[in-house]
Formats: C-alpha cells, sequence, structure tokens
C-alpha cells in the first residue's frame, strides 16, 4: 500500500500544479479579455427573480440527487434515513467537482461507510450506476436539443443513441453477472469483493425506473436553472443593446456544453476553464459577441461553484459534528 502512495501521490501533485496554473490563466484571461468588473455588473444585472430560479432548480437538482443516492444505498443497507446520506451526497457532489482530474470522486464510497454504515464496495457499484444513468440521461437531453436545432451538440450525436442504452445493458447482465461471481465468491477474495460492488446496482425493475426518474428530474431541473441564468444575462444585455434573444433550447444547449465541458477528468480546479469554454463555444455558435458569452459563463460557472461550495462546506460540518454519535460501519 506504501508502494501505492508513492506512486500516486507526485501524479496528484501534478494534476493539482496543472489544474492551478490553469485557473491562473482563466483568471488572468478573463481579466485581459473582459474585465472581472465587467463580470460583476453582469451579475448584478441578472434580475433577483432570475437568480431565485436558478437557486430554486439548482436546488430541486440537489433534493432528487440526494433522493437517488438514498434509494441505492437503502436497497444495500435498509434502514438508513435520507437525513444520514445527504451529507455525503453533498460533500462528494464538492470534492468531485473541485478536485482535479475527479479525483475526489473517491469520497463517496469513505464517506458513506464512515457517516451511514454502508459497505464502501456495494457504494462503489451505486456510483459506478449512478454515472451510467446519469451518462444514459445527459445522452437523451442531447438528442432533445439537438432535434431543436442545438448544432453545438452535433458532435456528441455519433454516442448519444448507444450512451442511452447502457443502464438498460447492465441491468439485464446483473442478474447473471452477479450469479456466476456468487459461485467463485466463497473461494476468492476478489469474487466476495465483486459481488459487493455488483450488489450496489439496482436489484428490480421498480429500482431502475425510479432511478432513471430521480435522474432524469434532476438533469432537466439543472439544465432549466442554467439556461433562466443565461437567459437573464442575456437580456439584461439586450436592455442596453436590443436584439433577439435565441430560442430557450439552443441557450440549455449551450448551458449544457459548458456543464459537459467541466465535468470531463480533466486535470482543472472546479471545471475552470473546460466550463466557460463550452458556454462560450455553444453562445458564440448563436451569435453572440465572445466577450460577452465568456463573461456569461463566468457568471454562470460562478453561480454552479457558489452552490456546492455553500453546501458541501455545511454538509461537512454536519457530517463531522454527527461522528461523536458514531455509526457501526458495514464490513
Amino acid at each position: 500500500m506504501a508502494v501505492n502512495v508513492r506512486l500516486l501521490a507526485p501524479r496528484a501533485l501534478v494534476a493539482l500544479g496543472v489544474a492551478s496554473a490553469l485557473a491562473i490563466a482563466v483568471v488572468l484571461g478573463v481579466e485581459r479579455f473582459v474585465g472581472w468588473s465587467v463580470v460583476g455588473a453582469m451579475a448584478r444585472e441578472v434580475p433577483a427573480a432570475t437568480w431565485l430560479a436558478f437557486v430554486a432548480g439548482v436546488g430541486l437538482s440537489y433534493s432528487c440527487r440526494v433522493v437517488r443516492l438514498w434509494r441505492l444505498l437503502h436497497d444495500v443497507t435498509p434502514g438508513i434515513r435520507i437525513r444520514t446520506v445527504a451529507p455525503v451526497f453533498f460533500v462528494h457532489n464538492a470534492l468531485a467537482t473541485l478536485l482535479p482530474a475527479r479525483l475526489g470522486e473517491a469520497a463517496m464510497p469513505l464517506l458513506a461507510r464512515r457517516w451511514v454504515g454502508v459497505d464502501w464496495a456495494a457504494t462503489v457499484g451505486a456510483l459506478a450506476w449512478w454515472r451510467l444513468s446519469d451518462l444514459a440521461v445527459f445522452a437523451a437531453l442531447v438528442l432533445a436539443l439537438l432535434a431543436a436545432g442545438a448544432s453545438v451538440l452535433a458532435p456528441l450525436a455519433g454516442l448519444t443513441v448507444v450512451a442511452c442504452t447502457l443502464p438498460f445493458v447492465a441491468f439485464g447482465l446483473r442478474a447473471p453477472l452477479r450469479a456466476a461471481i456468487a459461485r467463485r465468491a466463497a473461494h476468492g477474495k476478489v469474487a466476495a469483493l465483486a459481488l459487493r460492488v455488483v450488489d450496489g446496482m439496482p436489484a428490480h425493475a421498480g429500482a431502475l425506473v425510479a432511478d432513471l426518474g430521480l435522474a432524469t428530474l434532476a438533469w432537466l431541473a439543472k439544465v432549466a436553472a442554467f439556461a433562466a441564468l443565461v437567459h437573464g444575462a442575456l437580456a439584461a444585455q439586450a436592455a442596453a443593446t436590443p436584439g433577439a434573444l435565441p430560442p430557450w433550447p439552443l441557450l440549455a444547449a449551450a448551458a449544457l456544453a459548458g456543464d459537459a465541458g467541466g465535468a470531463l477528468p480533466l486535470p482543472t480546479l472546479g471545471g475552470i476553464g473546460p466550463f466557460e469554454a463550452g458556454v462560450v463555444l455553444g453562445l458564440t455558435a448563436l451569435g453572440v459577441d465572445a466577450r460577452a458569452a465568456l463573461a456569461i459563463g463566468v457568471t454562470l460557472h460562478g453561480g454552479v461553484l457558489a452552490t456546492i461550495v455553500v453546501t458541501g462546506v455545511v454538509a461537512l460540518a454536519v457530517g463531522l459534528a454527527r461522528e461523536r454519535r458514531p455509526i457501526r460501519a458495514a464490513p
């Protein structure tokens, strides 16, 4: 184990160094091409009602994701409560977003075991399923927006149909795969571990439908919140420079391009750089000036990161406070 730590530590430090350099470059680039005073003015010009709609949409999305995680872990450890699972989601969400190369993904199984008492291996299976179903719903949204004319998402078209089928393929393979692993689990530690991982995935059709339904609602709320903020920023700008605003589906596609860029496992801090690049790509394709598009991308990303940091810090405080009443962890 010590060897692995020595090997991984330099890689993590390199990723952190690259991410920090990229974040600094973005900060300087925004000042050079737009000016942080312009970004601040744009954020202030967005109507308060739009900011409230953004926060409400993001809040609904987070709520659906908390329930999703609770349902998945409840099938592994019946009796656990949503209020004990919520801090796990929010801290994991913050770490997975803020740390470079998605290194924070490792937090979910560790926190689920520490704070909820759920088997870490089963949580790995639940997290793998989580990302798989997220990918499928994201792909379905891309197809819908492509049908609405969002050409900026055209490069993703080739993968979307296949991605939509992945949860159903995985669900269909779960039972025979589990049976095959179970036959070997009594004779090997690797098979026993694999069995625990598979047990973290939905085992019946009801769980499959519920998870995909919650995932769809979470994504729709998130994209709607992003599109509302982008629309509000463009509308505030249009008050000074009159012009027709792009249709809502195309604004949603631009916001989704930013979210997809920020979620890539790249050495960035909080997706800074790729997120803004995705928004700029999406908005300039709609005829929005590149400088205005960058300011909107920074404003949107700033709002997203603020919700992630605030909820993550509060959840961490709640989780640490509850450690005074320790829960017996699963073996």
